[in-house]
């Protein structure tokens, strides 16, 4: 095999072959690893909110089976890639081994027994779970024995240098694409709005907050009041708005009733579907509607700008960007309260 496409990972795809890991249906997750890849020891897995709702929703909450259910997608996908929502999440652990020409093209970065923060969803990992050992509902966590494989150019984040709990890097890192995207498509004098007020959209709304003001402002829609008040209490909005972005006309009918300005970004941070449409008749014409939610259908948003006649910019959630995880944790220094949201999350 090429040695490029190697390092991409496509040696690991069984169903079907010659396609990138996340593409496939089926990794090979067995050992030994290559010499283009990474070992990591695993002890958890943090699986993102869309996924982990349906997770829940098809166990009726009950823990053992929904290790049931993450064990059974694991032993057939060889990954932690949730057929339903087509997503994932990320892993926390230690290096175990890294492959010679690993280490030689990261010139001996890398220490055996650090701790990381996988950057790479779980639906582009091979992944095997000797067992769950426990479930936090709250904080959507499995708590595992396994082990996960990554490639050449996978990201992941070393954490050994910060103080803040193990759990909480963790949540914050399988979100930390939000907020740099946030900051990178945000000016002073924006309208921002933010659709929901999960661990993502408290983020972004921190990032949207501080680089619009003092002349643009932030407004943050959701079904959660409880969450919402978090947003108030840490200064990092003008406005929040209690409604249901399942509904669009109520929804923009509650956000016109206190703002006569449509937003020159939108983004997109529910956990469930068909709240495209809410995003895009908030979005002003020429305006970017950013959809960070593994929730959305990215047909029926371009359908719906194209029916509504918005000339708008729609953006993937592209979870990467350079430097991500150090914006997001760095948020966590700066904000007491958002800190203390993951903690309690």
């Amino acid at each position: 095999m090429d040695k490029y496409i190697e390092f991409l990972g496509v040696h690991r795809s069984k169903k079907t072959t010659n396609v990138l890991p996340q593409a496939a249906e089926i990794v090979d997750n067995t050992l030994p690893i290559k010499e283009s890849e990474i070992l990591f020891q695993v002890d958890s897995l943090n699986i993102d909110s869309a996924s982990f709702k349906n997770l829940i929703d098809l166990s009726n909450g009950s823990k053992e089976k929904l290790k049931e259910i993450v064990m059974d997608i694991v032993k057939t996908k060889g990954k932690m890639h949730n057929p339903n929502t087509n997503s994932g999440g990320v892993f926390k652990g230690k290096i175990k081994q890294i492959g010679k020409f690993f280490e030689e093209y990261h010139k001996n970065k890398y220490k055996l027994g650090s701790k990381v923060v996988s950057l790479t969803s779980l639906t582009f990992t091979p992944l095997f779970i000797n067992k769950i050992e426990d479930v936090d509902i709250k904080s959507a966590t499995l708590y595992v024995d396994g082990y996960a494989i990554l490639f050449l150019n996978s990201p992941f984040a070393v954490i050994d240098e910060y103080d803040f709990e193990d759990e909480v890097i963790m949540k914050v890192l399988d979100v930390a694409g939000a907020p740099a995207q946030v900051a990178r498509y945000t000016k002073i004098s924006d309208t921002v709005i933010i659709l929901g007020s999960g661990k993502s959209a408290i983020l972004s709304s921190f990032e949207a907050y501080k680089r619009v003001k003092p002349t643009g402002k932030v407004f943050v829609l959701s079904n959660n009041q409880q969450e919402l008040d978090y947003f108030k209490q840490s200064n990092i909005c003008d406005e929040t708005i209690l409604c249901d972005l399942t509904d669009p006309i109520g929804s923009y009918k509650k956000y016109i009733e206190i703002s006569d300005n449509l937003a020159d970004l939108v983004v997109n941070c529910t956990n469930v579907p068909n709240t495209e449409t809410a995003t895009i008749l908030l979005t002003k014409d020429n305006g970017k509607a950013y959809f960070f939610s593994m929730a959305t259908s990215f047909q029926k948003a371009a359908l719906q700008a194209e029916g509504l006649a918005k000339n708008i910019e729609l953006i993937i959630g592209n979870g990467y960007y350079p430097e991500h995880y150090r914006i997001a944790l760095n948020i966590l220094k700066q904000n007491k309260l958002i800190f203390q949201f993951f903690k309690d999350k």
